[in-house]
């Protein structure tokens, strides 16, 4: 048999795409097709579309949310791992399947035909659904204006139609104005990525430059380095041996080999010991390579921000030095009260960062806190906060079991958080007033905490140290009411109370709605207070000040919800609380075992706002929490 060559060449380029595409699309890639195919069914569709439009709509939350991609998913388990995901039925899996392998969906491009491209324009405004878009299209712009030209269905003509047509008397002035902060939120949404999508990619980078010889060692600097919950392009620095004999040899050898690494799509530019590459699933990324004897000035230099190295070198040009990336110059005759004393006109090169601060005569900054808020003095009067760590965290109140969204039975979250090594955990579902989680009824609550405890007595009986809370979390109404009675809620331990709808409510009325949930003696934890989705949601208007003031005069703790399109509270607002006295609650919001991996995005939020663990509720032991727990008894 002959085999024609040019067939062989194309499909191994067919084969290629095809691993390109299983290995590189991205959960919100997929989420965003998903999502897209159920708004277009609501435009086209009918009331028999009902219940498949509320399918795609729950899938693509649901894929959106996950940690772990579900390219990977597919990759180790085929289509049975996608059907194993809640949510997500054999149709919806293969079309998942078949936007994993090819990176599109015929059925997806088959619907978008009968939907008029500026529909779907006007979709990527936030807050603008597919009734309100089609809605903008069919009326705001008239067909008889713009033919059919649609140039003229634009956003940005939109946005001009909005502000300047008084006229127009399809929508109220109040849907308008919604209109318009959704645009004005669109046009902030500049591409930057999640910290949980940039950081296993530099953590992959830096593992495989560590593996080559010459390097010394490698770090990801920038604002992925200090935790900060969006990261523009990935900056990656590595040190080689100084004292080789050709260290620039070295330098372009790593180069060479980074260069041709599998997870490079293309390089954008490359040099003796720069380079910069587009990876393979979207972000650029920098590398720089210096010798190990200036790697503590470097890594200090690229790891900013901004602001702290400003104020760095203002301050150091005071005190008679010059710094860079190379080194620390001394430029005048210095008698510091630090170790450092008597030194002489030269510069010092810096392998370390201790070593760099340590010459300036400050003790070392944890890279998350260098925001120019006050570090810098307080390394120099040696009274940095004693940041709080990851390993400091004993236990987790804010689980979702199959109780309600969750995709884990009590028992599988048990089992997990123990592997974890967790003194407690506290189950807190949703309650049935959030439609969409199918949550728990009044009815259910006893049945509810009959099986905790009776997990519990197991755990006993094995001699677990992990005890199960029982709990809810429950929906703060649009008058500030709970939707469940205050005489079922009393019968669990924890309560967390949330606001989940109302978000275009004006600052009196969300922040009436926080204290009335505060007043209330049931409420222990506020759960990601501002509301806030990233990059869709806006944080919810707040005086923060008289939240605060309420939180702290009822010992209701506040909520740093690690997820990481929620990272809320954020830092300056953990800052904020903590000086006001506000205690604090670091937790996942787990819906899926994978969930339990956000803990660390939280505590990084925590450190960045200054938090020690004394301002933590959940580094606090089992006893510690339940006397936290009946100190707050005297507010009932």
């Amino acid at each position: 048999m002959v085999i024609n060559v040019i067939t062989v060449i194309k499909f191994i380029e067919v084969f290629k795409n095809y691993k390109h595409y299983m290995k590189e699309i991205s959960n919100k890639q997929i989420s965003k097709i998903i999502e897209e195919i159920g708004e277009m069914l609501e435009i086209i569709g009918t009331e028999k579309d009902q219940f498949r439009i509320i399918a795609y709509q729950n899938a693509a939350r649901k894929i959106e949310m996950m940690s772990r991609e579900i390219g990977d998913i597919y990759n180790e388990e085929g289509f049975k791992g996608l059907l194993k995901i809640k949510g997500i039925g054999e149709s919806i899996a293969e079309k998942i399947e078949e936007i994993i392998k090819t990176g599109k969906c015929r059925y997806h491009d088959e619907l978008a035909k009968k939907v008029p491209s500026p529909i779907i324009t006007f979709l990527k405004i936030p807050g603008v659904g597919p009734h309100l878009a089609d809605k903008l299209y069919n009326c705001y712009l008239p067909r008889r204006q713009a033919g059919k030209n649609y140039k003229l269905y634009n956003i940005h003509n939109l946005k001009k139609a909005l502000e300047k047509d008084k006229s127009v008397k399809f929508f109220k002035e109040k849907t308008k104005q919604n209109i318009l902060e959704g645009i004005e939120l669109l046009s902030k949404q500049t591409g930057r990525m999640l910290l949980s999508f940039a950081e296993p990619i530099a953590e992959e980078i830096v593992n495989a430059l560590k593996g080559m010889s010459g390097i010394k060692q490698a770090h990801p600097v920038g604002s992925l380095r200090r935790m900060k919950d969006t990261i523009g392009d990935i900056d990656i620095i590595a040190a080689v041996n100084s004292k080789s004999q050709k260290p620039k040899a070295n330098s372009q050898n790593v180069i060479g080999k980074y260069i041709k690494m599998p997870f490079v799509e293309k390089i954008v530019e490359s040099g003796e010991t720069k380079a910069t590459i587009i990876h393979k699933k979207g972000p650029n990324v920098d590398l720089e390579i210096l010798p190990d004897e200036e790697y503590g000035s470097l890594l200090q230099h690229f790891t900013g921000s901004k602001e702290h190295n400003i104020a760095l070198r203002t301050w150091a040009e005071k005190n008679g030095f010059s710094l860079s990336e190379h080194g620390i110059k001394i430029t005048k005759n210095l008698k510091l009260k630090t170790q450092n004393q008597n030194l002489k006109l030269k510069t010092i090169k810096c392998d370390t960062e201790e070593k760099f601060y340590k010459t300036l005569g400050m003790d070392w900054i944890p890279p998350e806190i260098r925001e120019n808020k006050g570090e810098i003095e307080a390394s120099l009067n040696h009274q940095l906060p004693k940041l709080i760590k990851l390993n400091d965290i004993k236990g987790d109140l804010h689980l979702h079991s199959t109780w309600s969204e969750g995709e884990m039975e009590i028992k599988e979250i048990a089992e997990y958080a123990q592997k974890l090594g967790y003194e407690y955990i506290a189950i807190t579902d949703h309650t049935a007033g959030l439609g969409i989680t199918h949550g728990l009824k009044e009815k259910e609550i006893e049945k509810y905490i009959n099986e905790i405890n009776k997990i519990n007595s197991k755990l006993k009986a094995q001699n677990s140290k992990l005890t199960i809370l029982t709990g809810a979390e429950v929906n703060i109404l649009a008058n500030g009411n709970l939707d469940i009675s205050d005489r079922e809620l009393s019968k669990l331990d924890i309560i967390i109370a949330s606001i989940h709808s109302g978000f275009r409510q004006k600052e009196e009325q969300v922040t009436s709605r926080l204290l009335k949930a505060i007043q209330n003696p049931n409420v222990d934890i506020i759960g990601h207070p501002s509301g806030r989705l990233i990059p869709s949601r806006q944080p919810l208007n707040i005086d923060w000040k008289k939240v605060f003031r309420a939180a702290k005069d009822n010992n209701v703790a506040m909520e740093i919800n690690s997820h990481p399109q929620r990272l809320d509270l954020t830092d300056d607002l953990c800052l904020m609380a903590k000086d006001m006295g506000v205690k604090m609650v670091i937790n996942t919001d787990m819906h899926h075992a994978e969930h339990f991996k956000n803990m660390r995005y939280g505590v990084a939020v925590a450190r960045r706002g200054w938090l020690e663990k004394k301002d933590v509720i959940n580094t606090g032991s089992l006893s510690e929490l339940k006397a936290w727990k009946k100190s707050r008894e005297k507010y009932g």
